[in-house]
């Protein structure tokens, strides 16, 4: 079992996406903050155990890091099937646990998968689609009763996705603030390196 900053190492390791889709906002989950989300869940009994899903998987790199810290199995959907080719080769050596499935989240083929499972995800911000985030926070309080998320900082933000989960029957923990960095990958980055703060959320379905 890694330490945290193992982890780090071993995600920021991983295949990167090879031609990132700029509507899709793919860019892979830097190494510190999927690690900070990763680790955190792992310290409340989050993951060891259960099945983790990662909505919007992508490269595959919170499934991977799920994995490495004890999760039983890891379900990945994205959109997009070459993300979905990277994923699987990021996630080779974990054969026979996990499962990719190209899907819409909008339109998600996933059933809720009961108490032993939770979702861990790295959503998009909205920035090329308006409420993309609010979409993907949705489908997960959908499946499991835990949820983790990364969503772009604004001064509303918090307060939206609180009304949403409070709306679903959740409560909305801010694990803390992270800044994320992401490399010049996308056509709108006008920097060589864009920062930006962004919140480590945990959900929890209320107690009836």
């Amino acid at each position: 079992m890694p330490d945290r900053a193992a982890l780090e190492i071993a995600l920021e390791r991983l295949e990167d996406f090879g031609s990132p889709v700029e509507e899709l906002e793919q860019y892979r989950t830097p190494g510190d903050v999927a690690a900070h989300v990763l680790w955190d869940a792992y310290l409340r009994g989050d993951v060891s155990d259960r099945v983790v899903v990662d909505l919007g998987c992508g490269t595959g790199v919170l499934a991977y890091g799920s994995l490495l810290l004890g999760a039983a199995g890891a379900v990945c959907l994205d959109i997009d099937w070459k993300a979905l080719e990277v994923a699987r080769e990021n996630l080779g050596k974990f054969r026979g646990m996990f499962d990719l499935i190209a899907g819409d989240v909008g339109r998600s083929p996933l059933r809720p998968l009961g108490g032993d499972c939770v979702v861990i995800m790295n959503p998009p911000f909205g920035v090329k689609r308006r409420g993309a985030d609010a979409v993907f926070l949705r489908e997960a309080l959908k499946l499991c009763p835990r949820v983790y998320s990364i969503h772009k900082y604004a001064p509303r933000s918090l307060d939206v996705l609180t009304r949403i989960a409070g709306e679903c029957g959740y409560s909305a923990t801010v694990i803390s603030m992270a800044t994320m960095s992401l490399r010049q990958r996308l056509r709108h980055h006008r920097r060589r390196v864009y920062r930006f703060e962004v919140l480590l959320i945990r959900f929890a379905k209320n107690q009836v």
